[in-house]
């Protein structure tokens, strides 16, 4: 639902434009940590574990929160492909060794997140990320946001830093027309800081990274890397008290479907972040997570029943589960 010709979103300012991309950058990083099951990962271990360590028994979940009349919605859906199809549309890199694949077999986590706002036009980002699943690296990443200040961006990942290309349109008119079409291109590569070479999992992909079905114990703390933007972050989560929390979701599986309700104790995680270096001189933030971000897990560590985490002008946004589909 792109935008057709002007629309009132055009007169939005500035400041409400970055506003709202923190919003769609806070849902999309409440998906990610929502979907993490416990952390026992350091950034050590990526290349160390054997194949199939990182797998999750979900194929799709939904997500879902309301505050002050915006509706927010983030589907994940994750799916095994055959590397030497997917590879042949990856955007090369002018710079760097291309983070290598260890298999035949490529993972690809798509989320889609849709922000309902009354009265006007919804705002989508469409994210996919291909990484390998034995690694749990990613490989190439496009985003692309629509209703808002429109853009389509691709990622391709290297040892020494990330190289970006992004398009948006150049006019209204070119607005309504394919991502391919946008005539408006920039480039950048984003260099790892000295001692931070290798690759680095990214946002989306803590959404599985992260799903090992283990949660840390109380005190103890879990260490990433992550590559958010335009630079790396270290990433914490912690375990801290177990608390009641109410959960209204379908779950699906090969066989049928039920509906779960009532109130479950659940695991609160705490997840932080501290920048790496800088951009330019400059900290780049990583929105949902600089304030703090509270997760709460089933005890089990196997379901992610609410998250929580404050968004500029609008305030705590929750989301809940609503639907899961088990393999």
């Amino acid at each position: 639902m792109r935008g057709k010709g002007p629309s009132k979103w055009r007169s939005v300012s500035r400041l409400s434009v970055r506003v709202l991309g923190r919003l769609v950058w806070a849902v999309l990083g409440v998906a990610a940590a929502l979907l993490a099951p416990g952390i026992r990962v350091e950034a050590a271990d990526l290349a160390t574990r054997g194949p199939g360590a990182y797998s999750v028994p979900w194929s799709f979940m939904s997500l879902q929160g309301e505050r002050l009349g915006s509706r927010v919605t983030a589907d994940v859906r994750i799916e095994a492909l055959r590397a030497a199809v997917e590879q042949v549309r990856f955007l090369p890199s002018p710079r760097g060794e291309p983070v290598s694949l260890s298999g035949p077999e490529v993972l690809k986590l798509s989320l889609r997140i849709q922000i309902d706002i009354i009265g006007r036009q919804p705002i989508r980002l469409d994210n996919h990320v291909w990484f390998d699943p034995r690694t749990g690296l990613p490989l190439y990443l496009t985003r692309a946001r629509f209703g808002l200040s429109d853009y389509d961006q691709q990622f391709r990942f290297t040892q020494e830093g990330v190289f970006r290309r992004q398009r948006e349109p150049a006019s209204a008119a070119e607005a309504t027309k394919p991502p391919e079409s946008w005539s408006k291109v920039g480039e950048n590569f984003y260099e790892y800081p000295p001692n931070e070479g290798g690759g680095h999992p990214v946002s989306e992909t803590l959404i599985y990274l992260l799903s090992n079905g283990a949660v840390p114990p109380k005190g103890e703390v879990g260490l990433l890397s992550v590559f958010h933007k335009r630079q790396l972050h270290r990433v914490s989560v912690r375990a801290s008290v177990t608390e009641p929390v109410a959960l209204d979701y379908l779950e699906k599986n090969g066989v049928g479907e039920s509906r779960r309700s009532g109130t479950a104790e659940a695991q609160k995680i705490r997840i932080e972040s501290r920048p790496i270096g800088s951009y330019k001189g400059d900290v780049e933030d990583f929105d949902f997570v600089n304030d703090g971000m509270l997760v709460y897990l089933s005890l089990d560590g196997r379901l992610p029943l609410r998250a929580s985490c404050e968004v500029p002008l609008i305030g705590r946004v929750d989301l809940s589960l609503r639907e899961i589909r088990f393999n």
